[in-house]
């Protein structure tokens, strides 16, 4: 990703709290920079006897300083603001973007890598937009202490100068190292994320397997390895730091020895002292930043490459076919799809139809060859050659947005959202009397009634549900979608006989409009479906 243009997109987008923020950062620098100007005024009025002036400039150095800490509280806000908007500009796309995304594109990503690039580092990315407005100003509040320098004495300015530029280039030259050392422990953050993530899922197989001292090893060596990785980025970022802060120190000090000479002579004021030893602290201060944001801007390269990875992998948008405008029968076919490896396809130039208004089985010996035609119709992976169709049109010229109206499914490991029951529906269907109407017609209401809050029961992993009611869910969801192709994934035979019964009787009224593909090898659902494929040796063929 470029962060040039990158820069242009994130000001469009926050251009608002991008100013906010700018303004009051204009201001608390300002004031910060005039605070010291003014105590060096106090300085020398009373050095010169004129206590008066002195105390009128005490009251206005008084104001001077309610004024900045009301514009430092505001800073803050506005700097939460302009935090917010970014951080929920790159959340949003990254979501957006693994939706794109193709299943084989995810499977690159470990459930601890991705979580660590939509939010570790989409945090980093926010927070260099975010401070950069402060980075500006600072550049110039360099400028002005550089003028001021150069307004008292040549010297003075040339010094400041040229130490400045000189931390500068090393601190570009020392850069290097860190940034390869960040790459590195952001890997090892990773696998630890990844195993944390894997521990807190398998739980329970560590308990009922008593299994913990054996895989706490391999946890604890992945973290001994990140916190290894992370000592070694700080300790090298803060040692470049703190030696090139060392440097400021001593030429303050000498400037001010100078500056010493040149009070003792008579060309400078007692202030200036009190001015520069200030003015050249807000150097330090400033350079400190200037330090980090080398680095930070480092960092953000790097989290700028991993978060890419989740745009470069997914598939743009096709615009919604121009060519199509009457509804979808729910005709299938494949035509001459090769998927898979080429060396050792899953499908194999397989060729074959499935007619609307029927249900239809696959079966067969090869499993993976049935869960690739699933992921194929579900666009969730794509063939190296031939085409998929449905009514005659290529899938893949087909809108998302409409194509995924037109097909819906109920794979095995399905998730349900971890909030109400009812809510989990109404994300399907806004429509609450067709959520009770289609639970109903396969006895699914009477077993939510049964739950201690009814529809308004919240899901998670802790809810008090069987497997086969689970089923039932899954399947009630998918039937609130009224999509013209129906695909079910192995789920109906494991249902309780009575509700496979009327999920049947459904299916079998649901047939005169819908086309039902199902994936089985039960000799009950076979018997019943109206045609069989035996999907076998990467071919499909009809048996039945």
């Amino acid at each position: 990703m470029n962060l040039k243009s990158e820069l242009k997109t994130v000001l469009k987008v926050a251009k608002i709290e991008f100013s906010l923020k700018f303004f009051t950062s204009i201001m608390i620098r300002g004031l910060l920079l005039l605070i010291p100007f003014l105590f060096s005024k106090i300085i020398n009025f009373i050095s010169e006897g004129e206590f008066k002036k002195g105390i009128l400039i005490i009251g206005i150095s008084i104001v001077v300083t309610a004024v900045y800490r009301f514009f430092e509280g505001f800073n803050q806000v506005a700097y939460y603001k302009l935090y917010k908007k970014i951080f929920s500009f790159y959340n949003s796309m990254a979501l957006s973007k693994t939706n794109d995304n193709s299943l084989f594109s995810l499977s690159r990503f470990t459930p601890g890598g991705y979580t660590n690039m939509v939010i570790t580092d989409v945090d980093i990315i926010t927070s260099f937009y975010a401070a950069g407005v402060i980075r500006i100003v600072q550049v110039i509040e360099f400028l002005i202490i550089y003028l001021y320098f150069l307004s008292i004495d040549v010297k003075i300015f040339a010094g400041a100068v040229l130490v400045s530029i000189i931390m500068i280039y090393i601190s570009i030259k020392s850069g290097d190292r860190v940034e390869q050392l960040n790459k590195e422990r952001k890997t090892k953050l990773d696998s630890l994320t990844t195993a944390t993530y894997n521990f807190f899922l398998g739980i329970k197989d560590v308990k009922s397997f008593n299994v913990f001292n054996k895989i706490y090893p391999n946890y604890e060596e992945r973290a001994n390895d990140y916190l290894d990785g992370h000592s070694k980025y700080n300790v090298k970022f803060n040692v470049n730091n703190h030696s090139s802060l060392y440097v400021f120190e001593v030429a303050r000090l000498l400037t001010i020895l100078y500056a010493l000479i040149l009070v003792s002579k008579g060309h400078l004021l007692v202030g200036s002292l009190v001015l520069i030893y200030n003015y050249y602290q807000k150097i330090i201060d400033n350079f400190s930043t200037i330090l980090t944001f080398n680095i930070e801007l480092r960092n953000v390269n790097v989290s700028y490459q991993r978060y890419g990875k989740i745009l470069e992998y997914s598939k743009e948008k096709r615009k919604k076919s121009e060519y199509y405008k009457g509804d979808f029968k729910g005709e299938v076919t494949f035509k001459k799809v090769l998927y898979g490896f080429r060396s050792n396809p899953t499908l194999d130039m397989a060729s074959f139809d499935i007619k609307p208004n029927s249900i239809n089985v696959l079966t067969g010996k090869d499993e993976a060859a049935q869960q690739g035609i699933f992921d194929l119709l579900l666009k969730l992976n794509r063939q190296h050659e031939g085409e998929i169709l449905i009514d005659g049109l290529n899938i893949q010229d087909i809108d998302d947005n409409l194509y995924f109206n037109i097909i819906s499914s109920v794979r095995r490991q399905t998730t349900l959202f971890d909030v109400s029951l009812k809510d989990n529906f109404l994300m399907i269907n806004r429509d609450f009397d067709k959520v009770v109407e289609v639970c109903k017609s396969i006895g699914l209401d009477d077993e939510i009634k049964y739950l201690e809050n009814g529809y308004d029961t919240i899901i998670n992993e802790n809810t008090p549900i069987s497997q086969s009611t689970k089923e039932l869910i899954f399947i009630a969801r998918m039937l609130l979608v009224e999509s013209r192709i129906l695909l079910f994934d192995d789920l109906i035979n494991v249902l309780e006989i009575s509700k496979e019964k009327m999920v049947w009787e459904l299916l079998n009224k649901m047939k005169k409009n819908h086309t039902i593909i199902i994936i089985s090898h039960a000799n009950d659902i076979i018997k019943k479906a109206d045609h069989v494929y035996d999907v076998s040796d990467k071919y499909v063929s009809l048996i039945k």
